[in-house]
């Protein structure tokens, strides 16, 4: 991996070339505008400077997601089937019942994006996303931008990299899992071609990603709309929103939403439950989102269970992670009670809710005052949160090109798409604080991977 000062070919054409820096620097933000690159109502900041995979780097990284991957396969049904593990999920009986429900095609979990840093050689998965797992339109045009207005500048020595096309990637999914599912279920009468609605309440601040994916899915001759559940209907036969009858859902809706507001998903749930619509991100994906997961995985019963080779990539890349209680705990080989454990060494762990999104409610215990970190884990125990052991993040400096400011030290935060169980791409960001966050200075960072 090379990025920040390690990119001196890139450092010193732009530092002798401002004016050009600039000028990329500002076509770049264009491009990002008008794209509708974006989180609610900002449009996202990127790094000019990249990092940069070798060939090999990029193709275990992938293999490593994709072992992941296999065992959230694994782990969902390892849950399904025991019903003593189901007290760790806080759902109400009704949104168990749809868990329940076969999806109606084989995979679990289709759509993940894994998060994870790469200090060296040294790959560390610190977190799964299997509920939405968004950025993959803003990454793809992110990337594009990036290749046409960057890239073909020889002398920032980028020649022969290129970058990966995630929401391609997104429709073949989509699309095979349908196939599946209408080959699975002759009773009703599916076409070959679906309409595909994109699942979520009005108002979200992903909107722009649905729209961006939409279109994509019309680009390649797909009928395809964003909806929402207060727009459904369902007659016995087929779903139905504003009047369009869908075939296929892509569910971006959170599984805590839907578990939340199922008076709301009547219709969506009827038609699922009769198989009369496929859903892709079928609500049993919820299971693996939780951060739980991680914590099974060190569980010798389910890592038992795992084949040889996914046993050994969990070992070797997801860090220390208990389900927080009173219990007692291994700990690199010294046994101890858990609590106490945790609030007498508080910068070894990071405290993080067992379901939540863009880094909320997550403490980070070297960087939280001894008080509150003791209160924050007291008050969690009774809650449904986890402890994990803290992974050292990944830092660079990125030059600003500026004399007031011409080094900025970055945190690198990199996350795996695995799409249909395969590896499909990356989203790389920066971010001024260790937590990733938009609120704390996110920036797209260009994830390439090096030529021949």
């Amino acid at each position: 991996m090379r990025t920040g000062e390690q990119l001196t070919d890139f450092l010193s054409y732009y530092e002798g070339h401002l004016d050009v820096y600039r000028a990329d620097k500002r076509r770049l933000s264009g491009v990002l505008e008008r794209s509708n690159v974006k989180y609610g109502a900002w449009t996202l900041m990127c790094e000019m400077m990249p990092l940069i995979l070798a060939r090999d780097e990029r193709a275990a990284i992938a293999r490593a997601a994709e072992h992941v991957l296999a065992a959230a396969e694994r782990f969902t049904q390892f849950i399904l089937d025991h019903s003593g593990y189901h007290r760790h999920f806080h759902w109400p009986p009704a949104f168990w019942d749809v868990v329940r429900l076969d999806p109606g095609y084989s995979l679990n979990v289709p759509c993940a994006r894994c998060d994870s840093f790469l200090d060296g050689a040294k790959l560390t998965f610190i977190e799964l996303n299997t509920d939405g797992c968004s950025g993959m339109s803003n990454a793809d045009a992110f990337h594009e931008g990036y290749a046409s207005v960057v890239q073909p500048r020889a002398e920032l020595g980028l020649a022969g990299c290129t970058h990966d096309a995630v929401v391609p990637h997104v429709i073949d999914t989509l699309l095979a899992c349908y196939r599946e599912f209408r080959d699975n279920n002759r009773a009703h009468t599916l076409p070959a071609e679906p309409v595909i609605g994109i699942l979520d309440w009005k108002g979200e601040e992903t909107r722009w990603e649905f729209d961006a994916i939409a279109s994509a899915c019309r680009a390649r001759g797909l009928a395809a709309h964003v909806v929402s559940p207060d727009e459904a209907a369902f007659d016995g036969t087929g779903l139905s929103f504003d009047g369009t009858r869908i075939h296929l859902i892509y569910r971006r809706l959170l599984g805590a939403d839907y578990a939340a507001g199922m008076d709301k998903l009547d219709a969506v749930t009827a038609a699922y439950r009769a198989r009369a619509v496929c859903m892709v991100g079928s609500p049993r994906s919820q299971i693996a989102f939780s951060k739980k997961f991680f914590a099974f995985l060190h569980d010798p019963v389910f890592l038992e269970s795992l084949p040889d080779e996914t046993r050994a990539v969990v070992r070797q890349t997801v860090p220390w992670t208990r389900v927080l209680e009173e219990t007692k705990a291994d700990f690199h080989g010294e046994t101890a009670d858990l609590v106490p454990f945790v609030l007498a060494h508080r910068e070894r762990f990071v405290l993080k809710p067992a379901v939540s999104k863009c880094g909320i409610g997550i403490m980070l215990g070297r960087s939280t005052p001894e008080a509150e970190w003791n209160c924050a884990v007291l008050d969690a125990v009774a809650k449904d949160f986890i402890i994990q052991e803290l992974v050292p993040s990944v830092e660079a400096n990125f030059s600003r090109f500026t004399k007031r400011q011409p080094m900025e030290r970055r945190f690198i935060h990199l996350g795996e798409y695995v799409f249909g169980g395969r590896f499909s791409g990356f989203l790389g960001r920066t971010c001024a604080h260790e937590l990733l966050n938009i609120r704390h200075g996110e920036r797209l960072l260009p994830v390439l991977t090096a030529g021949q």
